[in-house]
Protein backbone atom coordinates (compact mmCIF):
# COMPACT_ATOMS: atom_id res chain seq x y z
CA UNK A 1 0.00 0.00 0.00
CA UNK A 2 1.40 3.40 -0.65
CA UNK A 3 -0.48 6.39 1.12
CA UNK A 4 -0.51 9.72 0.44
CA UNK A 5 2.94 11.84 0.70
CA UNK A 6 2.71 13.26 4.73
CA UNK A 7 0.46 16.42 5.24
CA UNK A 8 2.25 19.68 7.06
CA UNK A 9 -1.16 20.48 8.49
CA UNK A 10 -2.06 19.67 12.00
CA UNK A 11 -5.53 18.21 11.09
CA UNK A 12 -4.42 16.57 7.99
CA UNK A 13 -1.57 15.41 10.13
CA UNK A 14 -3.60 13.31 12.19
CA UNK A 15 -5.64 12.13 9.78
CA UNK A 16 -2.58 10.87 8.05
CA UNK A 17 -1.43 9.34 11.38
CA UNK A 18 -4.27 7.70 12.12
CA UNK A 19 -4.64 5.90 8.37
CA UNK A 20 -1.44 4.68 9.07
CA UNK A 21 -2.09 3.57 13.04
CA UNK A 22 -4.77 1.73 11.31
CA UNK A 23 -2.74 -0.03 9.76
CA UNK A 24 -0.26 -1.35 12.70
CA UNK A 25 -3.65 -2.06 14.75
CA UNK A 26 -4.53 -4.81 11.43
CA UNK A 27 -0.74 -6.03 12.53
CA UNK A 28 -1.59 -5.89 15.99
CA UNK A 29 -5.18 -7.91 15.18
CA UNK A 30 -2.89 -10.50 12.99
CA UNK A 31 -0.94 -11.21 16.08
CA UNK A 32 -4.23 -11.84 18.33
CA UNK A 33 -5.18 -13.91 16.05
CA UNK A 34 -2.19 -16.46 16.27
CA UNK A 35 -2.31 -15.87 20.43
CA UNK A 36 0.44 -13.08 20.71
CA UNK A 37 0.23 -10.12 22.57
CA UNK A 38 -1.80 -7.57 20.13
CA UNK A 39 1.25 -4.97 19.45
CA UNK A 40 1.77 -3.63 15.38
CA UNK A 41 3.68 -1.38 14.27
CA UNK A 42 4.54 -0.36 10.20
CA UNK A 43 8.05 1.91 9.08
CA UNK A 44 7.24 4.57 6.76
CA UNK A 45 9.59 5.58 4.50
CA UNK A 46 9.91 9.67 4.49
CA UNK A 47 8.58 9.90 1.19
CA UNK A 48 5.29 9.80 3.04
CA UNK A 49 4.25 6.80 0.73
CA UNK A 50 6.48 3.37 0.76
CA UNK A 51 5.88 1.14 3.68
CA UNK A 52 9.13 -0.48 4.19
CA UNK A 53 8.41 -2.72 6.76
CA UNK A 54 5.27 -4.33 9.05
CA UNK A 55 5.70 -6.38 12.21
CA UNK A 56 3.86 -7.71 14.56
CA UNK A 57 4.74 -9.61 18.35
CA UNK A 58 5.85 -12.77 17.27
CA UNK A 59 8.08 -13.29 20.45
CA UNK A 60 5.46 -16.85 20.71
CA UNK A 61 6.10 -18.19 17.44
CA UNK A 62 9.19 -17.09 16.81
CA UNK A 63 10.67 -18.80 20.26
CA UNK A 64 12.33 -15.28 19.87
CA UNK A 65 12.45 -12.24 22.81
CA UNK A 66 13.16 -9.87 20.67
CA UNK A 67 10.42 -10.49 18.03
CA UNK A 68 8.15 -7.37 19.29
CA UNK A 69 6.40 -5.68 16.36
CA UNK A 70 8.74 -2.54 16.22
CA UNK A 71 12.08 -5.10 15.83
CA UNK A 72 10.33 -7.25 13.40
CA UNK A 73 9.05 -3.83 11.07
CA UNK A 74 12.44 -2.47 11.37
CA UNK A 75 14.37 -5.82 10.04
CA UNK A 76 12.08 -5.88 7.34
CA UNK A 77 12.79 -2.54 6.69
CA UNK A 78 16.03 -3.20 6.86
CA UNK A 79 16.27 -5.44 4.37
CA UNK A 80 14.50 -3.22 2.15
CA UNK A 81 16.57 -0.38 2.39
CA UNK A 82 20.00 -2.90 2.63
CA UNK A 83 20.91 -0.88 5.60
CA UNK A 84 20.71 -1.01 9.60
CA UNK A 85 20.44 2.75 9.79
CA UNK A 86 16.53 3.42 8.24
CA UNK A 87 17.44 6.47 6.36
CA UNK A 88 16.17 7.17 2.83
CA UNK A 89 17.20 9.86 0.30
CA UNK A 90 14.25 12.23 0.99
CA UNK A 91 15.33 11.38 5.30
CA UNK A 92 14.44 9.15 7.99
CA UNK A 93 11.32 6.74 8.52
CA UNK A 94 8.67 7.54 10.69
CA UNK A 95 7.76 3.69 12.83
CA UNK A 96 3.97 3.75 14.29
CA UNK A 97 3.42 0.85 16.84
CA UNK A 98 0.70 0.51 18.93
CA UNK A 99 2.03 0.62 22.20
CA UNK A 100 4.58 2.59 23.82
CA UNK A 101 8.31 0.80 23.16
CA UNK A 102 10.26 -0.65 25.97
CA UNK A 103 13.76 -0.36 26.74
CA UNK A 104 14.63 -2.51 24.16
CA UNK A 105 12.74 -1.21 21.21
CA UNK A 106 13.26 2.49 22.05
CA UNK A 107 17.28 1.55 21.86
CA UNK A 108 16.72 -0.29 18.82
CA UNK A 109 14.44 3.03 17.11
CA UNK A 110 17.19 4.88 18.14
CA UNK A 111 20.01 3.02 16.81
CA UNK A 112 18.11 2.60 13.86
CA UNK A 113 18.16 6.46 13.36
CA UNK A 114 14.06 6.49 13.21
CA UNK A 115 13.20 10.28 12.93
CA UNK A 116 10.21 10.12 13.96
CA UNK A 117 7.85 7.92 16.42
CA UNK A 118 4.19 7.58 16.08
CA UNK A 119 2.91 5.37 19.27
CA UNK A 120 -0.96 4.72 20.65
CA UNK A 121 -1.61 3.30 23.80
CA UNK A 122 1.10 4.05 26.91
CA UNK A 123 2.81 1.23 28.94
CA UNK A 124 2.40 2.08 32.12
CA UNK A 125 4.63 -1.21 33.07
CA UNK A 126 7.60 -1.01 30.62
CA UNK A 127 7.30 2.09 28.59
CA UNK A 128 10.29 3.27 27.50
CA UNK A 129 8.96 6.69 26.17
CA UNK A 130 7.92 7.91 29.58
CA UNK A 131 5.61 5.89 31.31
CA UNK A 132 8.48 4.38 32.85
CA UNK A 133 11.52 5.11 31.43
CA UNK A 134 12.96 8.03 29.47
CA UNK A 135 15.16 6.29 26.59
CA UNK A 136 13.80 8.62 23.93
CA UNK A 137 16.34 11.69 23.61
CA UNK A 138 18.02 11.42 26.72
CA UNK A 139 20.31 14.86 26.80
CA UNK A 140 23.74 12.35 25.93
CA UNK A 141 22.47 10.45 23.26
CA UNK A 142 23.61 11.65 19.73
CA UNK A 143 19.84 11.19 17.90
CA UNK A 144 16.93 12.66 18.81
CA UNK A 145 13.66 10.93 17.31
CA UNK A 146 10.25 12.92 17.18
CA UNK A 147 8.06 11.43 19.36
CA UNK A 148 3.98 11.67 19.41
CA UNK A 149 1.46 9.87 21.24
CA UNK A 150 -2.38 9.23 21.88
CA UNK A 151 -3.58 8.24 18.48
CA UNK A 152 -6.24 5.96 18.54
CA UNK A 153 -5.04 5.35 22.49
CA UNK A 154 -7.98 4.13 23.37
CA UNK A 155 -8.70 1.62 20.68
CA UNK A 156 -5.62 -0.06 21.26
CA UNK A 157 -5.93 0.59 25.24
CA UNK A 158 -9.00 -1.55 24.52
CA UNK A 159 -7.57 -4.17 22.45
CA UNK A 160 -4.88 -5.08 24.89
CA UNK A 161 -7.11 -4.94 27.79
CA UNK A 162 -9.60 -7.79 26.27
CA UNK A 163 -6.96 -9.77 24.91
CA UNK A 164 -5.24 -9.66 28.64
CA UNK A 165 -9.03 -10.74 29.83
CA UNK A 166 -9.93 -13.32 27.73
CA UNK A 167 -6.51 -14.92 28.41
CA UNK A 168 -7.02 -15.24 31.98
CA UNK A 169 -10.37 -16.92 31.21
CA UNK A 170 -12.32 -13.66 33.03
CA UNK A 171 -15.27 -11.88 31.74
CA UNK A 172 -15.93 -7.93 33.07
CA UNK A 173 -18.93 -7.14 34.51
CA UNK A 174 -18.00 -3.32 34.90
CA UNK A 175 -19.21 -1.44 31.73
CA UNK A 176 -16.57 0.67 31.91
CA UNK A 177 -12.91 -1.19 30.01
CA UNK A 178 -10.04 -1.56 31.73
CA UNK A 179 -7.29 1.26 30.30
CA UNK A 180 -4.21 0.10 29.48
CA UNK A 181 -2.81 0.24 32.53
CA UNK A 182 -4.86 -2.01 34.42
CA UNK A 183 -4.35 -4.36 31.79
CA UNK A 184 -0.95 -4.36 31.39
CA UNK A 185 -0.39 -4.71 35.24
CA UNK A 186 -2.36 -7.59 34.97
CA UNK A 187 -6.07 -6.21 35.69
CA UNK A 188 -7.23 -5.23 38.71
CA UNK A 189 -7.14 -8.46 41.09
CA UNK A 190 -7.94 -6.92 44.12
CA UNK A 191 -11.58 -5.25 43.02
CA UNK A 192 -13.13 -9.15 42.34
CA UNK A 193 -16.40 -7.86 41.84
CA UNK A 194 -15.85 -6.45 38.84
CA UNK A 195 -15.12 -9.65 37.57
CA UNK A 196 -16.48 -13.17 36.77
CA UNK A 197 -14.51 -16.28 36.02
CA UNK A 198 -16.05 -17.68 32.97
CA UNK A 199 -17.50 -21.58 32.96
Amino acid sequence: MKPREQPDAPEQRDAFDERMMRLAIAEARAAEAAGEVPVGAIVLAADGETILGRGQNRVLRDSDPTAHAEIVAMREAGRALSNYRLLTPEGGCTLYVTLEPCAMCASAILHARIARLVYAADDPKAGACGSVLEVMNHPQLNHRTEVRTGILAEECSRMLSNFFLARRGRQRVDPHPMDAEEALLGGNDGDEEKMVRKS
